[in-house]
Order: C-alpha cells, then structure tokens, then sequence
C-alpha cells in the first residue's frame, strides 16, 4: 500500500507542473484566438483554429508599429489626457500602464538582484525598483526594493538605506523562481550527492 500511495504522489510531482502550464498555456491560447475569431465573424471570414491568434498577435504588432507614427502618439496623448480627467480610471490605467512597462517597456524595474540583511542577521532576496525615492521625504541613503512572498504571486515594497543593500549579479529569472518556490527550484537544479 505504502508503494501504491508513493507512487501515486510521484505521479502528483509529474502531472500537477505540466497539467497547470498546459491548462494555462491552453487558456490563453483560446482567449487570445476568441478575440481574432470575433474579428473574422466580423468580417464574414471562416474561421480556422489558430488564425484567431495569428490574427490577435498581427494586430498587436500593427499597433506597436504605428504607435510610433507621429500622429498615432497625439492620439494616443490625447487618450491618456482624457483618461487622467477620472480619477478612478486615471488610477487603473496608470497602474497597468507603469506594471507593464516595468516588465517588458525600456526601462524593465526588475534588472537588478538585491541581497538584503536585517538587524538580526538574516538575509533577503529582493529587486531594486527605484533609487530615487526622495518623493517620499528620504534623502538619496534610501532605495526602493520588491521582496516577492514565497510560493504566492504576491509581495511587498520597502524603502531600505543603501548600506542594507547588496547587489549581487543573478539573472533576475532565476532570482525570482528561487523567491517564488520559496528556495525548492535552486535546490532541485544542483545535482544530487
């Protein structure tokens, strides 16, 4: 029984990482398909499984490009002036708009790995996201850094002096799936004595 039970966790440790990335993987790909797919019902074309994506990524591109037209960005700064007459929304779209630049815009807020220590001792992974945070009454002895929670898709900022600050050069990838497994996925990639 005790050889049945084990096996059945291993089959767990196998299926549970590939069913949730396929399952994930599999919802995107349909959402991203349904919104080209309204697109060629639109257009009174037939539709074949995957064309709505090609279509979705197409148009994507289409907007990038021509966002760099010089009449597309008036229009586009004329929308954002706009938005930032409402408040609520003013807020919601500057959020999404600052996370979204953070993560794939030119200047990325997570480049830098910080190693942080603590009056007791103990160290922390985190990632610098500003070192200019005098807005908030500090001089230029502080920096803003992420510290994400282990095994949740979650974290908080704080604002350390430089001295409890130590950069230290790991991919910032890595760093984060460390943080995120809570240490288990450094463990799992060294190999076995």
């Amino acid at each position: 029984m005790k050889r049945l039970i084990r096996w059945f966790l291993n089959g767990l440790l196998v299926l549970t990482p590939i069913g949730a990335t396929a399952y994930i993987f599999f919802s995107l790909f349909t959402f991203v398909d349904s919104l080209g797919k309204k697109v060629l019902v639109y257009l009174h074309l037939p539709h074949v499984t995957g064309l709505g994506l090609i279509l979705t990524l197409s148009l994507i591109a289409l907007t990038g490009f021509t966002s760099q037209l010089w009449l597309s960005r008036k229009l586009l700064e004329w929308t954002e002036r706009i938005i930032a007459r409402f408040p609520g929304l003013k807020t919601v779209y500057s959020m999404i708009k600052d996370t979204v630049h953070s993560l794939i815009g030119d200047k990325r807020s997570f480049s830098q790995v910080v190693l942080l220590t603590h009056e007791d001792g103990g160290k922390r992974i985190g990632f610098l996201t500003s070192e200019d945070v005098t807005a908030f009454e500090l001089d230029s002895s502080h920096v803003a850094v992420y510290v994400p929670h282990a095994l949740q898709v979650s974290g908080e900022l704080r604002l350390y002096p430089r001295e409890l600050v130590t950069f230290i050069d790991i991919p910032v990838e890595e760093a984060m799936r460390f943080c995120l497994t809570a240490g288990v996925a450094l463990k799992s990639e060294q190999p076995s004595r």
